[in-house]
């Protein structure tokens, strides 16, 4: 458990560096580049993103099955389930640069709007990213390798490392008098390829399953593509649903009340992101017990994940509930109509998201993506129903935008149905009891003395600072107390004691 946990915090520390340095990046690369340039940029650029969602498919797929042989300890088929995704990814990787090469650079050439003198530039940016799609592709075996390993203080290092190579790549630019796309897309391929040859230097030597030999096991790569396959059909799903509303939306009020979406999906999607960590530090944990036929321990790895995951999620969405406004007004200058509302509905039903997504990764931990991906297909088709006779009947916008949430919770339904099947329902009713109940009943508790503390301060800066670490005290009170199961609150205090003499020792032996 502590494992886990000590992985999370490094994924919450990089994420939370990346979206800050990401917010600056932005601006300084609108300085250094130009409207013009950053434009050209993402469209040239981004001619292969077409490409990328079967390419996340098959990565995620190569991540569940090098993690579940790793847990069933056969190192010879470990090392032939790697080398059979290698030998995918490199053809994956020609199949698309003979596409870019001719497709995309007819694409490129014939149908997109290049402003005058520009073409050469556009042509680089172009190179360069089919050249970096190349070479990228093939690593996936490599990032699935250390994952299985959880291994994420690597990666950690690795994702912030670039982050502050671009910070330090844009200033470059800026005060450089080459030609500033070009430096700036010949920098990003130097700090691509350096944290790519580094994490290859770095399995190869400590993981033996990843040096690379010529072979094939087709009864490896059969189940990896059908999983693959099923992922890919999510991924597109999910990207529908979300295009479809937002269209939906567009054609009974216009682009005003896309604005107010997309500020709340901006809002409650970063803070669903912080929780969100807590999942992917758990699902190798799970796979793997999985894999080890360890089924007591697998249910509970899912369970401290559900809770966790929902605690977190507490902690950082109810002060934002509670000081929206004052968050809002600091944050935007022009606030487009009803995204307080929105983001407070979203804020609410994201809750039901985080007991969602667990359960689903669980599941498709355990190789049941295929009822997982149909459900959410289910999800979509009712909700865009929904919408639209709503919005069709004249309704207000805001039941539109309810109701297209409310799917989740049938999604919940029916997905903790599926995991009674796998698991039983004694076990499904433990998350009900712990991570639905009480951890809802916690939220509204917290939520009230948070408000009752803003009235009582007033809206500053001062009072986001004490409403925040307020929320901080009170859930983790509570999960220790009421929400996470005894052994689990009794293994969090004895590891942070441990540390804390641990530092303690250290402190005393400097001075």
């Amino acid at each position: 458990m502590y494992r886990v946990a000590r992985n999370a915090i490094y994924l919450y520390a990089r994420m939370i560096v990346n979206m800050l340095v990401g917010i600056f990046s932005v601006r300084i690369m609108l300085d250094a580049l130009g409207v013009d340039d950053y434009g050209l940029q993402a469209v040239a650029g981004g001619v292969l993103g077409m490409f990328t969602l079967i390419v996340e498919g098959l990565g995620t797929s190569t991540s569940r099955y090098i993690t579940y042989e790793l847990g069933r300890g056969d190192p010879r088929r470990l090392n032939d389930t790697f080398c059979t995704a290698m030998l995918v990814f490199i053809a994956m990787a020609a199949v698309i640069v003979v596409l870019g090469e001719t497709v995309g650079l007819w694409f490129l050439t014939h149908k997109l709007n290049i402003p005058a003198g520009r073409e050469h530039a556009a042509m680089v940016v172009f190179q360069l990213s089919v050249t970096g799609a190349a070479v990228n592709i093939p690593q996936a075996p490599y990032s699935a390798v250390m994952l299985a390993h959880e291994k994420f203080n690597i990666s950690a290092y690795l994702s912030l490392f670039s982050s502050f190579a671009r910070l330090g790549l844009l200033y470059y630019v800026a005060r450089s008098s080459l030609d500033h796309l070009i430096l700036y897309q010949w920098g990003m391929f130097a700090i691509s390829m350096s944290t790519l040859l580094f994490s290859r230097i770095y399995c190869t030597r400590h993981f033996p399953e990843s040096r690379f030999r010529l072979r094939f096991d087709s009864s490896i790569f059969r189940p990896m593509l059908t999983f693959s396959i099923w992922e890919t059909f999510g991924a597109i799903n999910r990207t529908l649903k979300g295009t479809g509303y937002q269209m939906v939306l567009n054609m009974f009020h216009g682009v005003a009340l896309n604005a107010a979406i997309g500020i709340g999906t901006t809002v409650s999607g970063a803070v669903t992101g912080l929780s969100y960590t807590v999942s992917a530090a758990f699902k190798p944990t799970i796979v793997k017990l999985f894999a080890g036929n360890d089924i007591n321990g697998m249910k509970a790895s899912i369970h401290n994940a559900t809770l966790i995951s929902m605690v977190l999620y507490g902690i950082f969405a109810i002060p934002l509930l509670v000081e929206l406004d004052f968050v809002m007004n600091l944050w935007l200058n022009d606030i487009p109509p009803l995204s307080r509302e929105l983001c407070t509905i979203q804020l609410i039903l994201n809750t039901i998201l985080m007991a969602y997504l667990v359960c689903a990764e669980s599941l498709k931990s355990m190789g049941h993506n295929r009822g997982v991906n149909i459900l959410q297909l289910v999800d979509a088709l009712v909700a865009m129903s929904a919408v639209f006779v709503l919005l069709y009947l004249r309704r207000p916008p805001l039941w539109a935008c309810t109701a297209y949430n409310m799917g989740l919770i049938v999604n919940l339904v029916l997905t903790l149905w599926l995991l009674m099947r796998r698991t039983g329902l004694k076990f499904v009713m433990g998350i009900i009891d712990r991570a639905l109940i009480r951890v809802l009943l916690t939220e509204i508790l917290v939520y009230l003395i948070l408000q009752w503390l803003h009235d009582l301060m007033g809206p500053s800066l001062i009072t986001l600072a004490t409403v925040s670490l307020m929320s901080i005290l009170l859930f983790s009170t509570a999960a220790l107390l009421w929400i996470l199961p005894p052994a689990v609150s009794r293994e969090l205090l004895n590891q942070l004691l441990a540390k804390t003499v641990k530092i303690n020792g250290w402190l005393k032996t400097g001075n």
